[in-house]
Formats: structure tokens, sequence, C-alpha cells
């Protein structure tokens, strides 16, 4: 066994306090079923399995020192189920002495694995790219150099700490040494991929150095379908609805609001964030891109965004629109991945073009494309699958029937992609992706009989119906979400009630049919899930 003289460090990092952030922002008054309440979908275009991500910027593996950064992190984003494999490369390593150097990876969850430490000796590796993985034919050499390759994780050392803000000694250690038999899938398959991902690379011993020139790359493989993903009032990012309620803590006309949201886990933590006032409308979505959802508001008044960025704990504040627009339209009209600030506005007069405005950067410019008009209903969504948000509007078809019309982001302005009957004037609008092949598919409801009666198109299966009753007509908020996980929208109410303990989400789950009951919230709370509905 290999043995170092000197294997700790005597300093101190300090670490930066951030209180939490607190800014006056509001409930919109949306009546119950029946009326144009709004639900949030976020489709944000990436495949599940096999997807990589690249932090490129060069890591300074400093001599006797944490590298420079400490950590490099890399934000995964877009994954759905959990993970069965994890593949970590180091593009363009070097070092004058490997065996001085440990590296670990952290994982969302906390779970680190420490995936090299002390490998090679004395020869020299220069700009040397290589993976580490489960399915690597070897370890890495304990005494040799080694070239371009897969190795699996590897450690000729035991009890090396890796300093706050890294792991200390809370990691899975991988062998040979020390009779260790970690590896990533024992660390990390089950759990959730998205989020951040750290590496922390560490030169134990003076007297060498190195530097990974090209940074690092991790490929994640999950268990969900290869289809886009939902992000669905998800503020934790384990591609799960979680249970979310705004109150009108301040009181009366523009009294301040408070986010009641508890996470959809098996650890169940609450957040609670002051953000609105009332007469301002909900707009939480995925505007970093770090497959969290983002709290977030537009204030007509003032015709203003803010959101609160979860990737940075920072306000993003932005004009955009004017008094009379719909914001509930926001998606990623792009592809890239992240929410852009978009506003409906509709035709001025009977028979005037509407027109749908968007800007995908912070501060550049606007871009616009008429579609529909006057007493149409927007209905956004990925209904192709491209990763883009299309436009698509809801209009009265006559004789008690609804048409949509669609219009593909990829199809040229004023282009019928499609035009379906489906539903009636009367009924409520609620987008989403029902049978989880990554298109959203229309879905309205409407009140029969004291129930709420759910019909959608799954897009794998155009021209059928499905759906059914879930939920109460007359005291019910749809929010239907992701509840389980699995890559479909379940159908889902909040049901206020005047008893303290008697407040409930409710979910039926897509996955089994099975019912999910949550208690949360109080009689006069609104769910920011119902946002994007018309």
């Amino acid at each position: 066994m290999k043995i170092r003289t000197i294997r700790y460090f005597g300093f101190t990092l300090a670490l930066l306090a951030v209180g939490t952030f607190f800014f006056s922002s509001s409930i919109l008054s949306d009546a119950k079923i029946g009326s144009a309440a709004r639900s949030t979908i976020n489709k944000i275009g990436v495949e599940g399995g096999g997807t990589t991500f690249t932090n490129s910027t060069p890591i300074a593996i400093n001599d006797a020192d944490v590298g420079t950064p400490y950590p490099s992190n890399i934000t995964a984003s877009g994954l759905g189920g959990t993970i069965t494999s994890v593949k970590v490369t180091l593009n363009g390593y070097s070092h004058s002495f490997a065996d001085d150097m440990g590296m670990v990876l952290k994982g969302p969850t906390g779970a680190a694995l420490l995936i090299q430490d002390g490998a090679g000796d004395d020869p020299d590796l220069v700009n040397i790219t290589y993976s580490l993985a489960d399915s690597g034919a070897t370890d890495l050499p304990d005494e040799d150099a080694w070239g371009p390759g897969t190795y699996q994780p590897s450690a000729y050392y035991t009890g090396d700490s890796f300093p706050a803000p890294g792991p200390l000694l809370a990691y899975g250690h991988p062998g040979p040494v020390g009779g260790g038999t970690a590896t990533f899938a024992s660390v990390f398959n089950g759990t959730a991929p998205n989020g951040t991902w750290s590496l922390y690379v560490v030169d134990f011993v003076a007297g060498d150095d190195g530097d990974i020139a090209g940074g690092w790359s991790i490929e994640i493989t999950t268990n969900a379908a290869p289809v886009n993903q939902q992000h669905i009032s998800d503020y934790n990012g384990d591609c799960k609805t979680d249970w979310a309620l705004v109150r009108n803590t301040g009181g009366g006309p523009g009294g301040q609001l408070t986010w009641f949201i508890q996470n959809n886990d098996a650890g169940a933590s609450v957040v609670y964030q002051v953000f609105g006032s009332q007469g301002d409308e909900f707009v939480p979505n995925d505007y970093d891109g770090d497959s969290k959802t983002d709290i977030g508001i537009w204030r007509p008044s003032e015709t203003n965004f803010y959101i609160l960025q979860s990737l940075t704990s920072t306000l993003r504040a932005e004009q955009f629109g004017i008094p009379t627009d719909d914001p509930s339209i926001v998606d990623d009209y792009d592809g890239d991945g992240k929410c852009d600030l978009a506003v409906y506005r509709g035709g001025a007069s009977a028979g005037a073009p509407s027109t749908w405005f968007w800007r995908t950067t912070a501060g550049g410019p606007a871009f616009a494309r008429i579609w529909g008009q006057n007493g149409d209903f927007p209905s956004p969504g990925d209904y192709d699958n491209d990763g883009k948000a299309d436009f698509v509007i809801q209009r009265n078809a006559g004789g008690g029937q609804a048409a949509f019309w669609a219009n593909w982001s990829s199809a040229a302005p004023g282009v019928i992609s499609r035009y379906s009957i489906f539903g009636t004037p009367t009924d409520v609008i609620l987008p989403g992706d029902y049978d989880g092949d990554g298109k959203t598919d229309y879905c309205v409801i409407r009140g029969i009989s004291g129930n709420i009666a759910w019909f959608y198109e799954p897009s794998s299966a155009l021209n059928t119906f499905a759906g059914g009753p879930f939920g109460n007509s007359a005291t019910d908020f749809p929010a239907q979400g992701d509840y389980d996980g699995d890559g479909k929208t379940d159908f889902a109410v909040w049901r206020p009630d005047i008893t303290p303990t008697n407040n409930f989400f409710y979910a039926r789950k897509s996955s089994d049919g099975t019912l999910l009951a949550n208690e949360w919230g109080q009689n006069g709370d609104y769910p920011p899930a119902n946002y994007n509905n018309h």
C-alpha cells in the first residue's frame, strides 16, 4: 500500500452565506373551473438516457492545493427517471506526478464517489483524454502512465480528505487499495440526475502540478423513455411536480404574497418564499435552464417580469409587453432548454389578428408571430417534439364546437400545420403531454354533473380520445402535472376547505392509475401550477 507523509490541509475555506431572498409581488384572482385559470407546462426538449454535459473551463491542478475552480460544476437538466449509469471524461489531463492528485465526483443529491486517487507515479502525463466508468476494462495503473481509453474508478490511498466545500471523507471508495468496492452504480444509480454535478480536484503533495486543459464531461444514462421530459412546477429538479400554493399574506388589494412549496419527494422539504403582490400573474417556469422551476410573476401595472432564478438565487427583472397582454404563454421558443419571456396580444377588435411576442435572451430583441384573432385562446406547447414551443389557438367553430389551429414553430408564419375540431368553446384548455411521447396533447376539461370531466387527444394516436372524471367542479382548482415522474401529465386538482386540515392536492398517477393525496395549504390559497390554462 502506498503511504504519503502529508495528506491533509491546514487551511480553512471561507463560505459565502446567502440569506433568503425577499421581493414584494402577487396573486391572480381567477375563478375555478370554467374560468381563464392558469397551469404550468414547460417542455424543455432534452432527451433522457445517454446525455452528455460538458464544462470546458480548464481546471488548474495547483501544487499541494485545491484545484481552480474548486469545484468545477456541471448542471444536468431535462433528464427523466433515475440514473442507470454515469461516465466522467477528463479532457486534456496533464500532471508531472499524477500520484499526488485525487478527484471526487459529487451528484445533485449529495452522494459522492472518489473516482481517482494516487494513480500513476513518476512518469509525466501530457494532454491525455480518458474516461472513468464502471464499464472500464481495467483500473487506472498504480505506477505507470496511461493513455486514452475508459478505466474503472481507481484509488490507491485511503483517508484523503477533500476540504470544504468538498465532501471531506464522505464519499464512496472504489479501491483497489483499502478494500473499497464503491462504483458509479453503487453511489449514483437510482438517484435523480438533474441538478449540479461537482468535480473536486486536489493535489495533496508539494512538488508537482498539472491541469485539465479542456475541462470535463459527464455522460448520464437514465431509465426514462427518450422523449421530451416535462418540467411542470418542479422546484427541486427531480422531474416530479411539487405541491405548491401561493397565499396573500399581506391582506387586501396589493397584499404581499408568500409561496408555500412542499417538495414531492421522500424528504418533503418545505420552502417559504415571499414573492409577489395581489394583482400580479403567475409565470413559474425554468428560465435559467437548471431543470428547476423558478418562482416568477408578471406585473401588469409595470409590464415587468420578475423571476427568482433558482440557479443563482438572483432576481431577474425585465420589462416586456403592455398591460393588456397575456403572459401565460411563457415557454421555450428557441429550443435552448430555457423558458423565454413571452406575451400573447389578442386582436383589438372582432376579426383583428392576434400576435405572439417572445424574447430568447435577457434584454435581447423581441420576436413576433401573428397567429389567431380576437376572441381566440392561446394554447402553447411543443406539439411536434422539436424542443420548441408552437403557436396554437382554440377558436369557436360554431355549433357548440371548438377548433384548434396550429402553426408549428418550424413552419412559415401563417401556415396551418394542423386544424382539429376538439372540445367546446366554454371548455378550459389544459395543455400537457398526457401520453408521454414528448408532444403536447390537446386537452380540455368541463363540469359535468358536479364532476370535472377530462378529455384529451393523445398525439401518439390522433383522432382518438381518452380521459374521464376527476375532481369536483364546484370546489377544485385544476393543477395538472407530472406528479409520479413518469414523463406523462397526470390529472390533478387542489381542493380547498374551510377546515384547516382538509385542504388537499389529489393526483391520479398515470403510471399505475392510483391516487396521490397530499394535505397542503389553507382555504384561500391558489396553486401556481395552474397558470397556462385558458
